[in-house]
């Protein structure tokens, strides 16, 4: 790499935002039964269990009840269900110009908690790779959980711990309502620390290409 393109990544990680950050979301669960006939999510057992991950933008959201909830946007390609062996993504493209959110529930007026939806506003699912099936998560947590509606702030891993209410599962319109049911285990979020990494390797890489030229010179 020559030094311009490592100055010019350098000037595009300086005008990045320093609130941004990507963030991974994990939710991890077993199924408890399985009516869904046609693979891959038909080769699906009961007692498998299921990993739900996907990265967002902490700076890429949508107010959907001001005050009370944010839609964050799922990155569409990061999105993956992995089951013993079976792994599916959201349908590409998202259907209807939808948008798949991981959206935080600060009140109401002390009930806080999380949901997967194309809504800001209310739980309802995304859209899966295999049609017509939707993936649904909602979970509620007794008190006050979340300290703000910013995901950042939302960092940790969540467990059963004040849990009233949960509801994991794939659904579908037609042929039937819920295909798959599933236990809800823990939630995690953390941002991901690449931004650092990436300074150190740009400074690096600069450092490599200023350097010698500037011992060179010296001895010349």
């Amino acid at each position: 790499m020559n030094k311009l393109a490592v100055i010019l990544a350098l000037i595009i990680l300086a005008a990045a935002p320093v609130h941004a950050a990507t963030v991974r979301v994990d939710v991890s669960g077993q199924v408890i039964f399985n009516g869904i006939g046609a693979p891959p999510l038909g080769d699906v057992n009961a007692g498998d269990p299921v990993v739900i991950s996907f990265t967002i933008d902490s700076d890429d959201f949508t107010d959907g009840i001001p005050g009370d909830t944010r839609g964050y946007a799922i990155d569409p390609a990061s999105f993956v269900v992995t089951f013993d062996g079976v792994q599916v993504g959201l349908q590409d493209p998202i259907p209807d110009g939808r948008t798949p959110y991981f959206t935080l529930v600060e009140g109401f007026p002390v009930a806080d908690g999380f949901f997967i939806s194309t809504s800001a506003v209310s739980p309802g699912g995304v859209p899966l790779a295999q049609t017509p099936f939707e993936l649904n998560l909602d979970l509620g947590y007794d008190g006050d959980v979340l300290s703000s509606l910013d995901i950042l702030d939302a960092q940790g891993d969540y467990g059963f711990d004040g849990l009233t209410r949960f509801s994991l599962n794939l659904w579908s319109i037609v042929p039937d309502n819920v295909a798959m049911e599933m236990d809800f285990s823990g939630l995690s979020i953390h941002a991901v620390p690449v931004p650092g990494a990436l300074w150190l390797l740009a400074s690096a890489l600069l450092g490599t290409q200023v350097f010698p030229r500037r011992a060179k010179a010296d001895r010349s």
